[in-house]
């Protein structure tokens, strides 16, 4: 989906489509997106929460959804805010629901100055979670210096899977090392 996706992004750049053409294509990979998470079965299920949301103003959050129902499948209770979430209601949600990990989606050049914000804000709850950053942006240009070295910038889809093995393999070692199994 995410090639599919990104033509469309790219036709309408070139005004080769319309806005109705390309929001036409994002209601039926939302759909289908929809219909997929529906009947995910998870692998396994872990302890591990993750929340996932749009800054305030950026409305492309198909990817971020896939990501979402990624971690789902791999047995993550997950919430998905979507897009356009003010930070304030973010860090309100964050902090009552305490997850390990924070994704955040960055589609829009314009979107950017809101960027160190909410990785700040983010990043400085008493919980420490991990701040993920993807998006469309993440892929095209160098986004750390709109975040702090702690966060992790994952611009394609394989970038999350390796990410996640990584994760998994340092939380068995962990509890291998309490001798929780």
């Amino acid at each position: 989906m995410t090639p599919a996706m990104r033509y469309i992004g790219d036709l309408w750049e070139h005004n080769s489509v319309t806005v109705a053409d390309e929001h036409l294509a994002s209601s039926v990979c939302d759909r289908l997106l929809s219909h997929y998470a529906a009947g995910l079965e998870p692998h396994e299920s872990t302890a591990d929460k993750a929340m996932f949301l749009c800054m305030e103003q950026e409305m492309h959050f198909l990817g971020l959804k896939m990501i979402s129902s990624y971690f789902q499948e791999y047995g993550w209770q997950t919430r998905f805010y979507g897009p356009n979430l003010p930070l304030e209601y973010a860090l309100i949600a964050a902090a009552n629901w305490k997850p390990q990990v924070i994704g955040i989606s960055v589609s829009m050049v314009y979107a950017l100055p809101a960027l160190s914000a909410y990785v700040e804000a983010f990043e400085a709850l008493p919980h420490r979670p991990t701040v993920l950053l993807g998006g469309r942006l993440a892929s095209r240009f160098r986004l750390q210096p709109h975040c702090s070295p702690a966060t992790v910038i994952l611009p394609e889809l394989e970038d999350v899977r390796a990410w996640m093995r990584s994760y998994t393999e340092a939380g068995r070692v962990l509890r291998s090392e309490k001798g929780l199994g």
